[in-house]
């Protein structure tokens, strides 16, 4: 059962909406933490229904109240400070041209700042007018939260993750790869070069994020050839931070968004699943033409239907013809008497919920103690490259050592990569102590697999 939510108190004066076009949340720029906040209560100052900019006042005092900040000198010298760096500041956004071609439109972020010359809490500033589609007059494809989601929130990564997400709230996961991420996240080349690094400000974002906004996730690693290429992330409403709306024309906008998003939920949830194999022109044609229903259940009937070892040359017209296929038996499915998830293998009750469990641990064990291992190696192998040669060379002598392959490839083989542990925990007691660890933790996982009745 979900926890109930617990509405924040609100009055009519806390609401502020933060509104961009999609393009513009997936846009190219780096803020520091001061910008990001005026930045921020910037694009709370333009009314739903303007149809141009005006000259925003920001007083620094309101910030201050807004971010719960510190009253002091040195605050309203920063919120000044960066209210006229942003004028120097530009942003790359991809958009799609009229034949369909995808470009980097590069601006600026600020046409202009006006300070007092006298004594003065206050900095106006306007928003550059080609920003106009991205910001004005929004009707499809837009992001629509409440700053308070973002307040707190002191880490530029923090915001920025928290936009990506809250984008696809309603599809509930978010995948990318680690150098579309960086790049998102405006992460320059020189910096948080080590994955570990730049996967401490994931887990921070992640703490950030369930503490104090209206969503939280989780995340997985995708781990190619030793290396974690891609990350997913899975998104949820977080029901402690779940705020109080009033009957506004804020709070109408925010339901008018969300019910908007409802309704491509489906269309975008399905379309992920098989846009490898079809268009998004033809999902929607199947979502107007039959139930939700048997279009999930033509995709389950596909997968299971390859996994079990049949061969589909033409994935996307054999799910074409599923998906128009009414009461659609799939004889790979438990039969309905099979209760609490458990069947009879081999003479044992199999639990496969808890199967699942143990198996997702020690994939998650693994792909943790290579990461651990390779950024070890790494630094052996760095400091001492004649003790990189000679490993290599006992390693490339071995009997299954596969010419045709390259070194790391070959060290998929588990015989060749046992080597070079046994190899390495010899000269450094530190490497030694972490793969006895790990041997020892798979141990206890496999015995629990092997008690539950699986079989690999």
């Amino acid at each position: 059962m979900p926890p109930k939510k617990k509405l924040l108190p609100v009055i009519e004066s806390d609401i502020k909406l933060i509104r961009k076009a999609n393009e513009l949340v997936e846009a190219r720029y780096k803020f520091d933490i001061w910008e990001t906040r005026v930045f921020a209560y910037m694009l709370t100052l333009i009314r739903h229904n303007d149809v141009d900019f005006r000259e925003y006042e920001i007083n620094a005092g309101d910030i201050v109240k807004e971010f719960k900040l510190h009253d002091s000198g040195l605050v309203y010298d920063s919120i000044k400070a960066a209210g006229e760096k942003l004028l120097d500041k530009k942003v790359g956004i991809i958009r799609t041209t009229e034949d369909g071609r995808k470009e980097q439109f590069t601006t600026h972020l600020v046409a202009s700042t006006a300070t007092p010359e006298e004594k003065g809490d206050y900095i106006k500033l306007s928003f550059h007018p080609a920003l106009k589609p991205f910001l004005l007059e929004l009707k499809e494809r837009y992001l629509v939260y409440d700053i308070r989601n973002i307040l707190s929130l002191t880490s530029i990564y923090s915001v920025r993750l928290f936009e990506l997400l809250k984008q696809y709230q309603k599809i509930g996961k978010r995948r990318f790869s680690v150098d579309e991420l960086r790049i998102l996240l405006s992460i320059d080349p020189d910096e948080y070069l080590l994955y570990g690094h730049f996967k401490g400000l994931i887990k921070r974002a992640e703490k950030d994020l369930e503490k104090h906004t209206d969503i939280y996730f989780t995340f997985e690693e995708e781990v190619i050839k030793r290396k974690v290429m891609f990350i997913t992330f899975f998104i949820f409403e977080n029901a402690k931070n779940q705020r109080a709306k009033l009957n506004t024309s804020e709070s109408s906008e925010i339901l008018a968004v969300e019910t908007e998003n409802d309704s491509t939920t489906d269309l975008d949830r399905i379309f992920e699943q098989v846009k490898k194999h079809v268009s998004k022109a033809k999902v929607k044609k199947w979502i107007s033409e039959v139930s939700i229903t048997q279009i999930d259940n033509a995709i389950n009937y596909t997968k299971q239907h390859i996994s079990a070892g049949n061969k589909v040359v033409n994935i996307g017209g054999f799910l074409n013809t599923m998906v128009y296929t009414p009461n659609l038996y799939n004889k790979y499915t438990l039969p309905s008497k099979v209760v609490n998830s458990q069947v009879v293998h081999m003479g044992r009750a199999v639990n496969l919920e808890k199967i699942e469990i143990k198996r997702t641990e020690l994939r998650k064990l693994t792909e943790q103690y290579r990461l651990i291992a390779q950024e070890l190696e790494n630094g052996y192998f760095a400091n001492d490259p004649f003790f990189k040669d000679r490993i290599m060379s006992k390693v490339q002598n071995h009997p299954y050592y596969k010419r045709h392959l390259t070194f790391e490839e070959n060290l998929e083989n588990e015989s060749l990569q046992g080597l070079m542990s046994s190899m390495i925990g010899q000269e450094f007691t530190e490497y030694n102590t972490l793969v006895s660890q790990y041997s020892k933790k798979v141990a206890v996982l496999n015995d629990e697999l092997k008690s539950l009745g699986y079989r690999e």
